[in-house]
């Protein structure tokens, strides 16, 4: 009984920390309706502030912590200017990505600033242990619990008596009625970042002094957690957020203690899960916004797509170029050809794994593209396919041929399950679902050793052998470019299927509005499971040929980092548009290479880049020839009338489309 009251009590203490962060994740969301991915980035950055100030500058650690505040406040605010303000106009779907670009930046930029490795975090209370009766805990708990308490206890007074805390519980319930009524929702929306960034200081330094060790990459780990936390207790409930993060903090700590260190996250991540099935809402989340704009609130805005900015303006979709699929098979099939007889071995490689990335993102096209669903999981379809073929190849020997048809087979079982805990879900906490199950995905291999042989992969994947050509493998150079090409095509061809008939005109209207779609008589569900389907039908290809070609697989390369990837190629591409993904796959694959030497500059360019694309081509860069030939187009009609060109307001804009 000892054993079990001391593992509570340090679960508590984690879970503390993990309430912390949901409870800056909730707060953002509840006020702003913004997903702020950068939430764990923060308390990274928090615990490195934290820690230079302790170190470096020889401060106490309660005066280090006041640096870490003003700076992760300052870095919070930042996240405003840019989420919210700047791109306050894109697309609903534009600063939930902004945030995981800033993410990126702030990763990056710590890695840059201080170092890669790890770093010894100060404790003064290392070693110390305090002991009640039979049970001994660490003081370290103790005092984690502490200040979370008193932080709790005046973040209470705050919400509940003073002015600033009844301005933004009114934001964040009806934010017109508060408009209305006099409260200022803009400033309103900028204290709750302010908050956020306080709130990613205290995570970091509790994380800091728990753990005493903290790392460039610990954000992304926490940050799950804490959305996580958000999640099982109802992603807008404040009250939730914390029974949420002291639930997975006390479920970790006893599968740590009692089922082994490899099952924490694995348990964290299954009662997630299992709320997202049985309870959809979360523990102490409501369905009633449902039938009025899901999460983004009572009224918001008029449709349901992400697609679409707060007037319900479709501005992804409006600029796309209509390019046809014809255009798009040739063009890939020229690319496929130069790759493969026109390049060295080198370069012809790299345009292979663009291929295999066009591939799946031609997965998010179909997926989001086509009815509004963003998945931040895609990782674990991948995964899927890779190791599917790893097993096949290796232990079996089964030819090219045979293990398409399994791969593709077991890839639309696993779109199903992937999409059952999705389906009764709405607004961002469907992106927030597939994160998770990305991350269980990734856990699975990871742990299941029979399986996936965890970290150590499965190496000696051998290059494809077809049954047609007696179990032999092509042999002239670029052979794998040529392969990987041509399942390329394969999707290709399976994405101008579904862009044909009553299914495309169906997806289309789940797309722009899901409850206008269920008004006119569409059966939304199985529609939108085809799509989760077939989407993974196209990750777990592109992870076949991930395989062949890198020959290994392991957990690392399945990371959630690989669908942010995904779903930065295909913004930047045209997020509805095949020829896209395919530029986007193959651009994105290969400006790295061009930028070797400064590799470590890597993640800060794809941050600048998704953000940049945001803001200006929230349609992709295939759109740009589109309006290139309006913009000509409409300078020589008004030449022509003799009437100067002035630029249309927005207004007038939107007032066209909705017209037509």
């Amino acid at each position: 009984m000892a054993e079990l009251l001391e593992q509570i009590i340090n679960g508590l203490a984690m879970g503390s920390v993990y309430a912390v962060v949901a409870l800056g994740f909730a707060l953002v969301f509840g006020v702003a309706k913004v997903v702020n991915f950068a939430q764990g980035s923060q308390v990274m950055v928090g615990a490195y502030l934290a820690w230079a100030a302790a170190t470096a500058w020889g401060l106490s650690l309660p005066l280090a912590f006041l640096v870490a505040v003003v700076g992760s406040v300052a870095i919070s605010i930042i996240i405003e200017i840019i989420a919210v303000e700047w791109l306050g106009d894109s697309a609903e779907i534009a600063p939930l990505l902004s945030t995981l670009a800033l993410a990126f930046i702030l990763d990056q930029g710590v890695r840059l600033i201080w170092s890669p490795n790890p770093v010894r975090f100060p404790n003064p209370l290392s070693g110390h242990n305090v002991s009640i009766g039979p049970i001994t805990v660490s003081a370290t708990d103790l005092f984690i619990l502490g200040a979370t308490l008193l932080f709790l206890v005046v973040f209470v007074f705050l919400f509940k008596s003073t002015w600033v805390g009844r301005s933004i519980r009114a934001a964040a319930q009806d934010p017109v009625a508060a408009s209305q009524m006099g409260v200022r929702t803009g400033p309103a929306k900028m204290t709750v970042f302010g908050m956020a960034g306080f709130l990613g200081a205290l995570g970091g330094v509790l994380v800091g002094i728990y753990f005493q060790q903290i790392d460039p990459a610990m954000g992304l780990p926490f940050g799950l957690k804490g959305f996580a936390a958000a999640m099982v207790g109802g992603v807008v409930s404040l009250t939730g957020a914390v029974i949420g993060g002291l639930l997975i903090g006390v479920f970790e700590a006893l599968a740590g203690g009692y089922l082994g260190a490899a099952w924490r996250d694995l348990v964290a991540f299954g009662l997630l899960l299992v709320v997202l099935i049985v309870r959809p809402q979360g523990l102490l989340g409501s369905k009633a916004l449902l039938g009025l704009g899901g999460s983004r609130g009572a009224g918001a805005i008029p449709t349901t797509s992400p697609l679409a900015d707060s007037s319900g303006f479709p501005v992804t979709v409006m600029g796309t170029r209509n390019i046809s699929m014809k255009w798009t098979l040739g063009i890939t099939l020229a690319i496929g050809l130069f790759a493969t007889f026109g390049l060295g071995n080198y370069w012809s490689g790299v345009m292979a794994q663009g291929a295999i990335f066009a591939t799946a993102a031609l997965g998010m096209t179909v997926l989001t593209g086509m009815t509004g669903y963003v998945s931040v999981g895609h990782n674990a379809l991948l995964g899927v396919g890779a190791y599917l073929t790893a097993r096949m190849a290796v232990d079996l020997g089964w030819p090219f041929e045979l293990v398409l048809v399994v791969v593709v087979v077991l890839s639309l079982l696993a779109g199903l399950i992937f999409a059952l805990p999705i389906l009764g879900l709405s607004g961002h906490t469907i992106a927030l679902a597939s994160l998770a199950l990305g991350q269980i995905g990734y856990l699975i291999m990871l742990n299941w050793m029979p399986a996936t042989r965890g970290p150590l992969g499965i190496g000696g994947i051998p290059e494809p052998k077809f049954a047609l050509l007696g179990g032999n493998s092509l042999t002239f150079n670029g052979s794998m470019t040529a392969i990987c090409f041509l399942v390329l095509l394969i999707g290709l061809g399976i994405v101008a299927m579904l862009q044909k008939g009553q299914i495309s005109l169906n997806l289309r209207s789940i797309r722009e509005d899901r409850l206008a779609a269920d008004a006119f008589g569409v059966n939304t569900t199985p529609y939108i499971t085809i799509a989760f389907m077939i989407s993974s039908v196209l990750a777990g290809l592109a992870g076949m040929m991930f395989a062949y070609q890198q020959s290994f697989v392991s957990p690392d390369s399945f990371l959630i980092l690989f669908a942010f990837l995904l779903l930065t190629i295909v913004l930047f591409g045209g997020i509805v548009s095949p020829l896209g993904a395919v530029i986007g796959g193959i651009v994105l694959i290969a400006i790295p290479e061009f930028l070797r030497e400064y590799s470590q500059y890597r993640e800060l360019v794809y941050g600048v880049i998704l953000i940049l694309v945001i803001k200006f081509l929230p349609s992709g860069v295939t759109s740009l020839g589109a309006k290139f030939s309006a913009r000509a187009g409409s300078r020589i009609a008004l030449a022509a009338d003799g009437i100067t060109e002035s630029k249309p307001s927005r207004t007038e804009s939107e007032s066209q489309v909705k017209n037509a």
